[in-house]
């Protein structure tokens, strides 16, 4: 009797040793999952039906668990090689009350109700459809998933699985493993074979951080039907994007393509147009080098004089320039006038570059305003085609937007969406703006830098990440900003001249060509004619950027000074140009300046595969 009562006494012991462990491990979570019961169903296409029975075991008071499940996934194999998928969940079941949310790459079902709590046992199912579409492995097919993922904040008992393939399968490609990610230990899992399915358990507790892998090879073809998710989307944007491009294109030969420019002979610019007006017709926009021309223009009118100065430093002296107002503006020119008073505000009488800088810009931007206004836009630019203009941009953007938007979302961060759109379309904005439109080359410089910053950078840090998971992802960015170039070039190039703006261009356009090309004899004839011919073209080469050209070509003419212009000892034609090349570099530095805002910047084997390697997993919590 007694020796029964010792073999009950050690058997009680032995029992006690077991399961302690466990207990006292579990009592340091809120809450366990005392069993995991995993039935998937393998599909043809690589999409799997998975109904997963969950019970919890909760210490304290919980409205339920949340499941998270990975939206894409990166997988990992034992020779090293890796792949990327992203999933599409459907078919979403759940036993009671839940909210569904797609989060940092998570679906996250929320289950339970924020008004009820549980303690002690509860039973959760949770069924969908995972497809992780079209297999990546060359020469062979793989199922290689997480039945359990590593990221769940709790352990795990009683874990039990049933995978059904869709056909048969050499059993040898078989493997499972368990544990931390990485491991390959596959002793704790026991699994039988019975023609198409596979059905097993696992015989220990998985802790939290641990995960459950399925891995089998299988042969080429095994999966049928499937397509990559991303697949027909790519196709769809960029078959829309070239369809936007043949739309931009037929818009631009029916409302934006001009008629032939004739170009014309001409020694004197169009009667009656001051050299920023000429700028105007020319490049279709006003310009600030078109505007500040107009410093010459006036000089040359006789209503201010432009004169030397120096100044002396204790190691070096440089040359600087003075404005003297000769008389009162008494013309009729609105934009002459808005000059002479932004030149001599205050009543001044001269003025220096210092005056004008972060101080005229106002003036400038008014005259420019006056210049660019609708009236005026119409005078040269037919009506109909300039609203098509509109309808472009909105090509840019929602191509922008469809080849952008989705990729963060599925393999980027959600968080970062904001970031990945605004930037990269303000900087793209200002490029397309800066680079195909009418604007000055330095501009133009400015864009394609600019935009290629504070676009760029963003766009390399929230999107480029995402499309290196997806190659047709990544096809689809490609084709999407040829295009974007593409119907930006026919934007810069859509508005249609009227008959005025067309002649005025072909005008302009012999002018420049003579300026640029005019030879000597020619010139001395004029000068013969009209003595002051040189100084009353100087400003319209400023405003049609040939000024060095022009200048050049009256090295070697004898020229008398301009009345307009004051200098120190005898005059020379070599130092004028000089001092008027410097002066209006200065001028337009000046002038252009305005003030910077601040703010802040900106059992069996592993079957090739590890735990947590796979696709699918994911994890959850208690809440």
């Amino acid at each position: 009797m007694k020796k029964r009562y010792v073999i009950y006494i050690f058997s009680f012991i032995l029992i006690l040793m077991f399961f302690i462990p466990n207990k006292v491990h579990a009592s340091t979570y809120d809450y366990t999952i005392q069993s995991y019961d995993i039935d998937m169903k393998v599909n043809e296409n690589n999409s799997f039906d998975i109904t997963e029975k969950i019970t919890a075991y909760f210490y304290i008071p919980k409205h339920g668990i949340y499941r998270k499940i990975p939206l894409r996934n990166n997988v990992q194999r034992l020779d090293g090689t890796t792949s990327k998928n992203v999933a599409r969940i459907s078919n979403i079941r759940v036993s009671e009350e839940s909210t569904k949310s797609k989060l940092n790459g998570y679906e996250t079902i929320k289950i339970g109700n924020s008004s009820q709590t549980y303690t002690g046992v509860h039973s959760y199912t949770i069924s969908y459809t995972y497809d992780i579409g079209k297999d990546p492995i060359k020469d062979a097919d793989e199922l290689y998933f997480n039945l359990i993922g590593n990221e769940w904040d709790t352990s795990i008992g009683n874990v039990t699985f049933k995978i059904t393939m869709p056909k048969s399968f050499d059993e040898s490609k078989l493997g499972f493993s368990s544990g931390k990610e990485g491991y390959t230990d596959s002793s704790n899992v026991s699994y039988r074979v019975n023609g198409n399915i596979i059905a097993g358990q696992l015989f220990d507790v998985l802790n939290e951080g641990e995960a459950l892998t399925v891995r089998l090879t299988l042969p080429e073809g095994y999966f049928v039907n499937e397509v990559s998710n991303t697949y027909f989307y790519s196709i769809f944007v960029m078959i829309l994007s070239l369809i936007f491009v043949l739309i931009a294109y037929t818009t631009w030969f029916k409302y934006g393509k001009d008629n032939k420019v004739v170009e014309t002979v001409e020694f004197y610019p169009p009667e009656g147009y001051n050299s920023a007006e000429v700028a105007y017709l020319f490049k279709g926009k006003a310009t600030n080098e078109g505007i500040i021309s107009l410093l010459i223009y006036l000089a040359d009118k006789g209503y201010l004089k432009i004169e030397e100065t120096e100044k002396k430093g204790i190691f070096h002296q440089s040359k600087g320039f003075k404005i003297i107002k000769l008389k009162e503006y008494d013309g009729e020119d609105e934009n002459e006038k808005l000059f002479m008073k932004g030149l001599f505000k205050e009543n001044r009488t001269n003025t220096t570059a210092e005056d004008l800088y972060d101080e005229f810009y106002i003036t400038l931007n008014r005259i420019k305003d006056n210049l660019n206004d609708k009236e005026n836009e119409e005078k040269i630019f037919e009506k109909n085609s300039s609203r098509k203009i509109k309808g472009l941009v909105f090509m840019i953007i929602a191509i922008f937007l469809l080849i952008t938007i989705k990729p963060v979302i599925e393999y980027g961060e959600t968080e970062a969406l904001i970031f990945a759109i605004i930037f990269p379309i303000i900087g793209l904005s200002a490029l397309c703006v800066l680079l195909f439109g009418r604007t000055e080359t330095y501009f133009k410089v400015f864009g394609v830098i600019w935009g290629l910053f504070f676009g760029g950078i963003p766009w390399a840090v929230f999107v480029l990440p995402a499309l290196q998971y997806d190659k047709m992802y990544a096809i689809m960015n490609i084709v999407g900003f040829v295009c974007i170039v593409i119907i930006g070039i026919f934007t810069s190039i859509m508005p249609k001249r009227t008959p005025l703006g067309n002649e005025m261009l072909g005008k302009i356009r012999g002018f420049k060509r003579f300026l640029e090309t005019a030879e000597k004899p020619k010139l001395e004839s004029l000068v013969q004619e009209n003595p002051e011919y040189f100084y009353n073209i100087l400003p319209y080469t400023y405003a049609l950027s040939v000024s060095n050209v022009w200048m050049k070509q009256f090295e070697e003419i004898a020229m008398q000074a301009p009345d307009w212009y004051g200098y120190n000892g005898a005059f020379m034609f070599h130092d004028f140009n000089n001092f008027m090349n410097d002066t209006m570099r200065a001028a337009t530095s000046s002038m252009s300046s305005s003030p910077s805002s601040s703010g802040d910047s900106f059992g069996g084997s592993s079957g090739g595969g590890f735990s947590g390697g796979g696709s699918g997993g994911g994890g959850g919590g208690s809440w």
